[in-house]
């Protein structure tokens, strides 16, 4: 689904308009990231542009076909480009968009929200 889909239902959502201002910008970033492994496709293409092969198998037991699907929709969303290149045998290679690269900021406080959370969890258990 593209970003003027998303937008568009936003437009005709029906929730009153004083709480619709405040909760349409978190529901069209839920939407788009939408998907068991998007944030963690965008994270590993963080620092390079990788081959789906390598994303692939840095993603314990996902399929091909869900990667598939996860990177169409990102590149669909303008957050993944898809580069092909005209070799034998064909080479394909993922990176992140400038819209994509702005998202890992977002992805980093998760991140270090996470590490932080396991450290608490960690301490009740002991």
């Amino acid at each position: 689904m593209s970003i003027e889909k998303y937008a568009a239902e936003c437009c005709v959502c029906e929730i009153d308009a004083k709480i619709k201002e405040s909760l349409c910008p978190v529901c069209l970033t839920q939407r788009v990231m939408k998907g068991k492994w998007k944030i963690v496709i965008i994270w590993l293409l963080r620092e390079k542009a990788l081959r789906f092969s390598e994303l692939k198998s840095s993603i314990f037991n996902i399929t091909q076909a869900y990667l598939s699907s996860q990177l169409k929709e990102l590149e669909s969303d303008n957050l993944v480009i898809r580069k092909s290149y005209d070799e034998v045998p064909p080479r394909v290679e993922y990176s992140l968009t400038e819209e994509g690269n702005k998202f890992v900021s977002v992805i980093e406080t998760v991140n270090n929200w996470g590490m932080d959370y396991m450290k608490i969890q960690k301490g009740k258990m002991e």
